[in-house]
């Protein structure tokens, strides 16, 4: 009986011994489930946390990596530094769906990711919109004042001002000379937005205007396209009918044919004694000898001669191309790298320094030509490119810079600069040429003039490689040397070679 007892009393303490580790079991189950649920919550905060953080980095830094070979989407630290400069709200409007730029073509694909990239560095200050203008044809009616508006077109906008962007004038192109069609070369997108960002908050915006009425030279879109990014705006006067306004502070004479009156001189003498600037271009013309436009020049120290300008060693594969020798001038050339860099003038005319400046002009050669140069008199016409003996030999100015200080009323001095060169210098082909340099110094040259000091130009992001220049002489050493010298190397020493062996 007692041992039973002893049993019963065994088998007890098992069953509680039992139960006890059943509830530490569940118990210790109940704890890890605890943690793990814990665990899950902190992960799932994490997540969000880290989802939000994530998202605030992307609105305010650039984390996409541009895979493109050309990078056409990487922002130059000159237009970081003009975004970080802001103190006005802008807003980007887009007249299209986000889809129709999101999910085109290159041709709006590219604009779309460099949109995103400017709102991004913006920081909150700047804000791209898509608007459909046939959904919401308000939107258009807003900016009726900027002309034609179309679908896909961009508007830059401040409380200041508008400015309307095309998408393909934020491409470069060129023309097949052959079958005249146009096809895009490079991406001008960041160069024409940041230049909209300065041209719409700016506290002034400068004037410029083409004179017309004696038959210029009209086919000039790529110098409006450098005004622009020095924030003019550009306007036509024709001479003989108007005044010079009052807010025009520059003026640009290219490639006149027929003189101007005396009353035009006296205008544009009127101009310049207020402290106008100007850009004067000239191209060979034998229909009218521009004898008081002449004149004129010849106050400012120049003389533009009836001779273009050769050289069968400093130009292209036609010797009337020819590139200049750049002689650095502080404001032009300070940014410019002049290495290995050319600015081409073709059908360049010889300047002549006169020393007939009137008051305080202070004359300076920009470009001269080489002293390889010659240059063939075109009273006559040119019957031929080679040089002979009635040629004048260089070097010869081919761009010059005059400048003058003028007093008003009250004796406050201030500059006028006249920039005198040849049409072949400002012509659509050249400035279009990112092989040239004639489009950056060009770009340097109209800050310098407007003492513009807030103007950029930033390259455009070419789809192909650049082109390589080579000038005159350099493909005459390609020639001798890679061409027919060292394959000349390679065939004496191999019969030197086969000689010796053949006589072992």
């Amino acid at each position: 009986m007692k041992n039973k007892k002893n049993e019963y009393l065994s088998e007890g303490i098992r069953d509680v011994e039992l139960a006890a580790e059943q509830e530490e079991i569940k118990s210790r189950k109940l704890k890890y489930g605890n943690l793990a649920t814990i665990f899950t919550l902190i992960f799932i905060i994490a997540v969000i946390v880290v989802n939000i953080f994530i998202g605030y980095l992307t609105d305010r830094f650039v984390l996409e990596v541009d895979m493109t070979k050309e990078r056409l989407f990487e922002i130059s630290e000159d237009t970081k530094d003009v975004i970080s400069a802001l103190d006005d709200q802008i807003t980007i409007t887009v007249l299209a769906e986000e889809t129709t730029y999101r999910d085109s073509t290159e041709l709006l694909g590219n604009i779309y990711e460099t949109l995103q990239r400017y709102q991004t560095l913006g920081g909150g200050k700047i804000n791209v919109q898509y608007i459909n203008p046939n959904i919401n044809p308000k939107v258009v009616e807003k900016y009726n004042a900027l002309g034609n508006i179309s679908s896909n077109d961009i508007i830059v906008e401040s409380d200041k001002r508008f400015k309307k962007l095309s998408p393909t004038n934020l491409y470069s192109s060129k023309t097949d000379e052959q079958t005249g069609t146009q096809f895009y070369v490079g991406l001008r997108a960041e160069q024409r937005l940041t230049s909209a960002l300065l041209f719409v908050t700016s506290e002034e915006i400068a004037k410029a205007a083409y004179i017309r009425g004696h038959n210029e030279n009209y086919s000039i879109d790529e110098l409006d396209t450098l005004l622009n990014y020095a924030n003019y705006d550009v306007s036509n006067i024709i001479l003989a009918q108007e005044e010079i306004p009052d807010d025009v502070t520059l003026l640009i004479i290219d490639a006149p044919t027929r003189d101007f009156t005396e009353e035009e001189i006296n205008k544009l003498d009127a101009y310049f004694d207020r402290g106008g600037d100007a850009i004067i271009t000239m191209t060979p013309n034998k229909s009218d000898k521009l004898e008081r436009l002449n004149l004129l020049f010849e106050e400012w120290g120049i003389r533009y001669k009836d001779e273009i300008i050769f050289d069968n060693s400093h130009s292209t594969f036609i010797p009337y191309y020819v590139f200049t020798n750049c002689k650095l001038f502080d404001g032009i050339t300070s940014n410019l790298n002049l290495k290995n860099n050319f600015v081409m003038i073709p059908g360049s005319l010889c300047i002549e320094l006169t020393g007939t400046q009137v008051g305080s002009n202070t004359v300076t050669v920009l470009m001269e030509s080489y002293d390889t140069s010659y240059a063939k008199n075109n009273e006559g016409g040119i019957s031929g490119y080679d040089q002979t003996a009635e040629d004048a030999v260089g070097p010869f100015g081919m761009t010059v810079l005059s400048e003058r200080l003028v007093a008003d009323k009250n004796l406050n001095y201030t500059r006028s600069t006249v920039l005198f060169t040849s049409t072949g210098m400002i012509s659509r082909s050249v400035l279009k040429e990112s092989a040239f340099m004639n489009r950056d110094y060009m770009g340097a040259a109209i800050n310098y003039i407007s003492e513009y000091t807030e103007g950029i130009l930033i390259p455009d992001k070419e789809f192909a490689s650049a082109t390589l220049t080579i000038q005159r002489y350099q493909s005459r050493i390609v020639l001798w040397v890679i061409v027919l010298g060292i394959p000349a190397l390679i065939i004496a020493l191999s019969i030197v070679v086969w000689a010796r062996r053949r006589h072992l």
